[in-house]
């Protein structure tokens, strides 16, 4: 259990300062890595193709996958210190304003407690004038209210300050990991869900909504923000703040709600879809635009046939072809799904303005034909923002291969070792046409 003390003394900026060394360090990882697979390993493969060659070849190789399954647990490693550093800066914040609170109502911090005048038993009896009843009893709100969000952040700094201690003395075991597929769909991708996992234990979920408001007046404009882009679902959810809050994370346009996009993508990234041919990641990004309240756009004659439309019509189908024959191809292509928001008033974000509810478009950037990648300059994924943490880390959800909030910039790493070069395309949707 964190204490007052602990809370109110620790150095945060410390912490940030760690992940972002781990970060450093993991980059660093992964391009050793690739130079080893470039550099090394291929031209041996090339140019010495006898038994010693190829010995010397599966060493370069197992070089390569230690350097980048340690490249993915130390990124681990990072993300959970990154989450730990936020949930115990929001929590000192919290701290912070109920210390700031206490002075407000001429009380005073006592041992991690809110103490006040009538530090004794009630005022009460008959010779008691009333006003100081009242006072009393002013006091004793008072009191509570303090109190009530020192507890809050200390529950706060406590899950995240025992949620990292138990993730980070599992990755001490994990040093010897040379499975590449290991280290990054199950390690990297445990830590990633840990650190939105943490940044959640820092809301007061189901608390009084006196004490949300009041936590949540504590914080920073710039802690709001960081909050409602890591986990956007929670915070619209949460009662007792400002309806302005609601209408900022939802869009202020009215016309796509952004937090019931990021809804349906969290709660069907893995579940089945009525689109039965193989390749169905548009498909599942469309769905979270039709969850959002993103209205078709359909051909007068042609219905969801026509060349500028995005939709889809009831029907069962009984094969690949009549299952497509129902959707527009903008529904059920990456490509054809891109252009199609692009060109009915969307617009293409840097990464470093990407929002929960833009779409992630994956272009093969150069034909790789040893690596089996798509035709060059094609647009053949789509993927959902789910969340950005506040260390700027885009986390994605999809359905062709079933990830839950994990990191863009480690997926792109993998597509673009097994497909060659890749480009990411972050596009914010704006209907233009209701």
């Amino acid at each position: 259990m964190v204490s007052y003390n602990d809370l109110h003394s620790c150095h945060v900026d410390q912490w940030k300062k760690a992940a972002d060394d781990w970060i450093a360090l993991s980059r660093r990882s992964s391009t050793a890595a690739d130079d080893v697979r470039e550099q090394g390993k291929k031209p041996l493969d090339d140019h010495w193709a006898d038994a010693t060659g190829k010995k010397a070849s599966k060493r370069l190789h197992d070089l390569a996958d230690r350097l980048e399954a340690g490249g993915d647990i130390i990124k681990g490693v990072a993300m959970i210190i990154d989450g730990l550093a936020s949930s115990m800066e929001w929590s000192q914040r919290t701290l912070f304003h109920a210390a700031e609170l206490a002075a407000e109502y001429g009380l005073h911090i006592q041992d991690g407690r809110a103490v006040g005048a009538y530090s004794g038993a009630a005022p009460v009896g008959p010779n008691i004038p009333q006003n100081v009843r009242d006072d009393y009893k002013k006091e004793q709100g008072h009191i509570s209210e303090v109190n009530d969000l020192i507890d809050e952040a200390l529950r706060q700094a406590s899950q995240a300050d025992k949620k990292a201690s138990a993730e980070l003395d599992k990755l001490a075991t994990k040093i010897n990991v040379s499975d590449t597929n290991v280290a990054h769909n199950y390690i990297e991708t445990e830590t990633a869900h840990l650190e939105i996992d943490m940044i959640r234990g820092s809301i007061p979920v189901g608390k009084d909504p006196h004490l949300v408001r009041a936590w949540w007046d504590g914080l920073t404009p710039e802690q709001h923000k960081a909050l409602m882009l890591a986990d956007p679902v929670t915070i619209a959810d949460l009662k007792g703040l400002p309806d302005d809050v609601g209408k900022e994370i939802r869009g202020r346009d009215g016309k796509i709600d952004r937090v019931e996009m990021v809804r349906y993508a969290l709660d069907h990234w893995n579940k089945p879809d009525d689109l039965k041919f193989e390749n169905n990641c548009a498909n599942f990004a469309s769905s979270a635009l039709e969850a959002g309240g993103m209205q078709k756009k359909f051909d007068t004659w042609l219905g969801p046939r026509g060349d500028n439309t995005w939709g889809r019509e009831s029907g069962i189908g009984i094969d690949w072809w009549d299952q497509r024959a129902y959707h527009s191809r903008s529904w059920a292509s990456a490509k054809y799904l891109r252009n199609f928001l692009t060109d009915n008033g969307g617009e293409e974000v840097p990464r470093s303005q990407a929002r929960p509810g833009d779409l992630i478009f994956y272009e093969q950037v150069a034909e790789d034909p040893g690596k089996g990648g798509e035709p060059q300059g094609e647009t053949y994924h789509a993927a959902v923002v789910t969340s950005v943490t506040p260390d700027g880390d885009i986390k994605l959800s999809q359905h062709t291969g079933e990830w839950q909030n994990v990191s863009l910039e480690a997926r792109e790493h993998v597509a673009t070792r097994n497909h060659g070069e890749q480009r990411i395309h972050i596009v914010r949707p704006h209907p233009n046409w209701y």
